[in-house]
């Protein structure tokens, strides 16, 4: 599977040999590992091959950050997408649960986070199933140590597991943009026309945005809302709706729990959707607060509610933020 080529492209790179050395033998385990199964177009592989390959990592003890972090950047350099995809669902979100805990012992203590997180964590590499139950627990649990406002003060905290110092840099030149702009329809209208730029871009450069596969029906669906990943002012209150996770089979999808599920982001829950699992909404207050920082530009923290999300029953996740305390809650 072009291990030579791969190590004379790392080779070329700013890399130590001792980095290449050690990145090769996960590259070379997972080859062997893909051919074992008999398949020797990698364009077929993907989910089902990556889970395998990670539960062998785990039982290894070999299953890091790093490792995956390896792999991804050599399928990717292979094009092989399904696979390249499939890697990058493997670490989504892996230290949210972490981060989430680490919330609740800031706010609670440690006697409260002790009784919530009893077991520990889903080792890096689990499946979603896996995942999804685990967070099930969890939210059942904090559901009786804290209150409901609480669990979604906790669950905004997570943003997706993303920490705080790798926004900076973003949010420090959304607020200069803010400040170039001068008024907030201006400051979205600019991030909307950046929005449709990037994305007319990985279209005509067929490349993924995060996961996402951009063609020109999923460049048309988000340009014509305003709301899709930016913000759409009424009044005092600005709204965000999520792009679908799999935006393409979500435009094409007839079947009300599937099109729920191909618009849900969350590793941690996606699962439930699929085995119609109720599930805590309250847990969507991550991705609220992963969308705040569409608006950090502003300069203040602002106050929002999850309105819509496809663990209530909607087909689509929305969120509104309030530019006044005085807004309408409900």
């Amino acid at each position: 599977m072009r291990i030579a080529e791969y190590r004379e492209h790392l080779q070329v790179q700013d890399i130590s040999m001792d980095v290449i050395e050690k990145q090769m033998v996960v590259v070379a385990d997972f080859a062997k590992f893909l051919t074992a199964l008999g398949l020797k177009d990698t364009s077929t592989a993907g989910k089902d091959e990556v889970e395998k390959f990670a539960c062998q990592l785990i039982t290894e003890r070999r299953n890091t950050l790093e490792n995956f972090s390896t792999l991804r950047d050599y399928v990717d350099w292979l094009g092989c997408r399904k696979l390249y995809v499939a890697l990058i669902e493997v670490m989504d979100c892996y230290n949210a649960m972490e981060v989430l805990a680490d919330k609740i012992e800031e706010s609670y203590g440690q006697e409260v986070r002790g009784r919530i997180f009893q077991e520990a964590l889903p080792p890096l590499g689990a499946d979603e199933k896996e995942r999804s139950v685990y967070t099930q627990t969890i939210i059942e649990r904090m559901a009786q140590q804290i209150t409901p406002p609480e669990m979604r003060k906790a669950w905004f905290g997570v943003q997706h597991g993303i920490p705080a110092g790798d926004w900076s840099k973003h949010d420090i030149a959304d607020r200069e943009k803010y400040r170039q702009c001068g008024n907030i329809d201006d400051f979205l209208a600019l991030k909307r026309r950046e929005r449709d730029k990037l994305l007319t871009r990985l279209r005509d450069e067929n490349k993924l945005w995060y996961t996402v596969e951009i063609n020109d029906e999923v460049l048309e669906f988000v340009k014509s809302n305003p709301e899709m990943e930016g913000g759409r002012r009424e009044g005092d209150n600005i709204y965000i709706t999520k792009i679908p996770y799999n935006t393409i089979r979500y435009l094409h999808e007839t079947d009300p729990k599937m099109k729920r599920y191909y618009a849900c982001h969350c590793p941690l829950i996606r699962e439930a959707i699929l085995q119609d699992q109720p599930i805590s909404p309250d847990v969507c207050y991550c991705s609220l607060g992963h969308a705040s920082h569409y608006l950090a530009g502003l300069g203040r923290e602002l106050e929002g509610e999850v309105l819509e999300s496809v663990v209530k029953g909607d087909t689509r996740c929305r969120f509104v933020f309030y530019l006044s305390n005085k807004g309408n809650r409900k």
